[in-house]
């Protein structure tokens, strides 16, 4: 009975401490191009489909724009949910 407690306590440690890929901010920007409130529902509901959610903060702005055109033919997503997905992406991303 010991063991498998440890084990609980153990795995609920490790799972606490895992790290999040959820973006937990959302900027509300709208920019000649895109609205980012209106990205993050899109980046949530398909990019979320095929993989894990990356942190927006883990690039720069400038890094988001290849990754969001690349990811984007995958996703089919159409011009505007694309430019949204980079509105928002780019509005949470790491400074630099």
């Amino acid at each position: 009975m010991k063991k498998i407690f440890v084990i609980i306590i153990l795995a609920i440690v490790v799972a606490s401490c895992a790290h999040k890929t959820v973006p937990t901010q959302t900027a509300t920007v709208t920019t000649a191009t895109g609205d980012a409130v209106a990205g993050k529902e899109t980046y949530i509901a398909n990019c979320g489909r095929c993989h894990s959610l990356k942190n927006t903060g883990d690039y720069t702005s400038d890094e988001w724009v290849p990754l969001v055109d690349k990811m984007a033919r995958k996703a089919k997503l159409n011009d505007a949910d694309k430019a949204n997905v980079l509105a928002y992406v780019q509005a949470n991303a790491k400074q630099g």
